[in-house]
């Protein structure tokens, strides 16, 4: 645990949560969905945000069945291993926007006396 922690697994998991709810991170969370997940994922919308990775770590970008040769084979399937894989891209366009994160104006208030 972090030092900032107080070596507190309960006061770690507060803090972390308190700051994944937090209004900064509800106003950029979609950025995080569409770089993950969606259209900033594959293409020129990941080479302009930084987000390319080595091709086999895509999904579908090879077929570990049809390789013939063991070597090849295992090497493949060792950086996939080591590496991991890209998600699914599930999203193909922009994610929607949570508002959660604006404090709405007030319309009308009442008084309970």
């Amino acid at each position: 645990l972090p030092k900032w922690a107080n070596n507190s697994p309960y006061k770690f998991l507060y803090y972390q949560r308190q700051g994944l709810e937090s209004k900064q991170v509800s106003a950029q969370l979609h950025e995080w969905i569409n770089l993950i997940f969606g259209y900033k994922q594959k293409g020129q919308e990941a080479e302009k945000n930084l987000n390319v990775f080595y091709y086999m770590t895509y999904e579908d970008s090879v077929n570990v069945d049809q390789i013939s040769d063991s070597e090849t084979r295992i090497s493949t399937e060792a950086q996939v291993i080591h590496f991991g894989q890209t998600p699914s891209q599930i999203i193909t366009k922009p994610h929607a926007v949570s508002y959660t994160h604006l404090t709405l104006p007030t319309i009308y208030s009442v008084q309970i006396s």
